[in-house]
């Protein structure tokens, strides 16, 4: 089935690739190549699998205004996770230190955060698993088992990077806490890509997506960069 070699080949390539370089986003070659790729999949998507840019939520006409929606309800929700970085109970030393948010300045961030994010990241993983993925996956299963099969799939793709992640902060110092902070960051990304499939087909387009999930990572990045001010 092409759906299924499209998700095995995406997913081996995300974690290929963070396997040998760690976060990549901030990495125009690597962003370069993302959108080069995500360009290719959706002729692919409609070319060959009869995929219309309305299914793969590409003609939102109102997608400016959803942009703004998704940002501000991905602000909202992200809140608790925010709070428990600034009040980390379990963490050695009551607080989390993260290698990548010491080194970087507020320059660095404000390009990472306005320009290398939104394209290296959320565009190109919106694009990639709510837009070619769902789209096709609907249609071949249903809603319900289609947006499920994205979800698993998403968290997936964050296999490798998440692991890295976790090793890059003190919570790497108790096995047992990095092990959980693993599990949990999986679970949650499941549970994220539903919300954004939920986004994606309650808006029509892949706007909202994009929005939401530009403002939970940019929220987290930005608050563990301040921690470590």
């Amino acid at each position: 089935m092409p759906l299924l070699g499209f998700t095995a080949l995406l997913l081996a390539y995300g974690n290929a690739i963070s396997a040998v370089s760690g976060d990549t986003s901030s990495e125009w070659a690597f962003i370069g190549l993302g959108l080069a790729l995500m360009a290719l999949a959706v002729v692919w998507a409609r070319r060959w699998q009869g995929l219309s840019l309305r299914e793969a939520g590409l003609a939102d006409p109102a997608w400016m205004r959803h942009l703004v929606l998704g940002a501000g309800i991905g602000g909202l929700l992200i809140l608790p996770v925010v709070i428990y970085f600034l009040v980390p109970v379990g963490v050695p030393g009551g607080e989390i230190g993260y290698e990548e948010a010491e080194r970087a300045t507020i320059g660095s961030l404000l390009v990472w955060a306005l320009v290398r994010q939104p394209l290296g990241v959320s565009l190109f993983e919106e694009v990639m698993f709510r837009g070619v993925m769902q789209g096709l996956a609907v249609r071949t299963w249903g809603t319900t088992a289609g947006v499920a099969f994205v979800a698993a799939a998403f968290a997936l793709w964050h296999l490798v990077v998440n692991y890295r992640t976790v090793q890059e902060t003190n919570i790497a110092q108790e096995p047992l806490l990095a092990a959980g902070a693993q599990v949990v960051s999986l679970v949650g990304l499941g549970v994220g890509s539903l919300v954004l499939s939920y986004l994606r087909l309650r808006t029509g387009g892949l706007a909202a997506p994009i929005g939401f999930h530009w403002a939970t990572v940019v929220a987290m990045q930005s608050t563990l960069f301040a921690l470590a001010r």
